[in-house]
């Protein structure tokens, strides 16, 4: 039976949610994807696809799903990335790597386009129990970067105020000590990822600490 593996991989950039595709000679666009050698691990395979096709490596993958198909099996993997970490370089396999807006993405074929909705919806499910927004942002970022990256994700605006207080209340990030002055305004502080859990609930009440014992791990 053959089997190969997908990638949806996202991340956010000029406030927009963005998904990685590469072009494959004949001007056809899709997934980094790759068949299962004989011999390698499933998330091997998808490691290897995702950095010999896109030159992106070093990141973690979420293993999404497992789509039948009539000659076999498709492996879906989720993945988010700072793009500004990881500089695109494409392989002998791709003719061109491009970030692309979700909501703009070029023709798939059914598969990854099957793929790549169910990632975008598995991503905006994430928000209501992990903070994910950590991993689509530099290492050292500000509270108005981080806000925006959850805009980008649920395409919806939240309050400032409830958003600064409860990403604080909640832990899941600290502060760095330092500032940075080249933002309009004064000068804001730095922060980094600091673990915990944070979620983005409903719009009477935009943001909230997860629940104890509310969903588990994804």
């Amino acid at each position: 039976m053959w089997v190969g593996v997908a990638l949806a991989v996202f991340t956010v950039r000029d406030h927009r949610l963005e998904a990685l595709l590469i072009r494959r000679p004949g001007n056809v666009w899709t997934l980094p994807a790759a068949a299962v050698v004989e011999g390698a691990s499933l998330e091997q395979a998808a490691e290897d696809a995702l950095a010999m096709q896109t030159g992106v490596s070093g990141i973690t993958l979420e293993q999404l799903y497992t789509f039948d198909r009539p000659d076999g099996v498709v492996v879906a993997y989720l993945a988010l990335i700072a793009a500004g970490r990881h500089p695109l370089a494409p392989g002998p396999e791709a003719v061109e790597v491009r970030w692309f807006p979700v909501a703009g993405v070029p023709s798939l074929g059914t598969d990854h386009a099957e793929i790549l909705s169910y990632g975008h919806a598995r991503l905006r499910a994430k928000t209501e129990y992990a903070p994910i927004a950590v991993q689509l942002l530099p290492e050292s970022f500000t509270l108005s970067e981080l806000q925006a990256v959850y805009e980008a994700v649920l395409d919806d605006k939240l309050d400032t105020r409830n958003f600064r207080r409860d990403v604080l209340a909640a832990g899941i990030v600290e502060p760095l000590g330092r500032v940075r002055a080249s933002v309009p305004g004064r000068p804001a502080r730095l922060y980094r990822s600091a673990g915990g859990d944070f979620a983005v609930l409903a719009k009477e009440r935009r943001v909230a600490r997860a629940v104890p014992g509310g969903p588990g791990q994804a």
